[in-house]
């Protein structure tokens, strides 16, 4: 379905429909049922957004946003200027159809301010029906090899699909030295070091290592991906973000 003008199906009146949409010579057929006019998909193409929802996101350094912050900005700005665009969005890995317009964006946006905290981050596959492309925002804090299994599995719908991995300054530069207590975000669990800086150097290389498997594995089934610190403005990420997604750069 799409903003096209040939008669395509008609379909259940949804609470998402505005009123103006409904067919009401169709629907006086069948009592108790409003039907939507639905016309043939000619220019607008349904882009679905994930931003996770891990404990780990919950983490911030300093007076830097937390990374859950920034990709629940990040998205909901992307879905503002896809559908000012006149482009249809829609959650992963919400299965409807997607929507247009700036109650579109509110509605994602609440979703996602609603959602709740996972254990980990559980990328959705690539189900929903008329996706032309998918954006996924995380700081990807999962096993290695269950992530490459997942980008595999999300590289087989064939579709154009980005990364956006969200991480905070200190994550990148392990700044700790002496006896250090290293808590989860929420107070779920802590780990004591005796000598903090004596880890610092196997830290920062299997950090780099794993984010390295996944930067190769985008490539290899030519996914973008991208890396954005918090502590750097939002505005540079969301530009590059909307040109990926827009065909301006590979």
């Amino acid at each position: 379905s799409g903003p096209g003008e040939t008669f395509w199906q008609y379909r259940d009146y949804t609470q998402n429909d505005p009123a103006s949409s409904i067919d009401w010579r169709q629907s006086a057929r069948s009592p108790r049922r409003y039907f939507v006019r639905e016309t043939e998909w000619e220019t607008a193409a349904t882009v679905r957004l994930w931003c996770g929802t891990a404990e780990s996101l919950h983490y911030s350094s300093g007076a830097q946003p937390t990374k859950f912050w920034r990709a629940a900005v990040l998205s909901t700005a992307l879905a503002l200027l896809l559908t000012k665009a006149g482009e249809k969005i829609g959650a992963l890995p919400s299965a409807g159809p997607g929507s247009s317009g700036q109650r579109a964006v509110m509605t994602f946006a609440e979703q996602l301010l609603l959602a709740p905290d996972e254990a980990g981050d559980n990328l959705p596959p690539l189900c929903p029906p008329n996706t032309t492309q998918a954006v996924y925002i995380s700081d990807f804090h999962v096993p290695t090899e269950a992530l490459v299994k997942r980008l595999r599995e999300i590289a087989a719908a064939g579709i154009p699909v980005h990364f956006i991995q969200i991480a905070d300054p200190a994550e990148e530069s392990f700044p700790f030295t002496g006896r250090h207590v290293f808590q989860s975000p929420k107070g779920h669990g802590a780990k004591l070091l005796g000598d903090a800086a004596a880890v610092s150097a196997d830290y920062r290389r299997i950090r780099e290592a794993h984010f390295g498997v996944m930067e190769d594995t985008c490539r290899q089934f030519g996914m973008s991906f991208l890396r954005h610190r918090t502590d750097h403005p939002g505005a540079g990420i969301l530009a590059q973000a909307h040109n990926v997604i827009s065909g301006q750069v590979s």
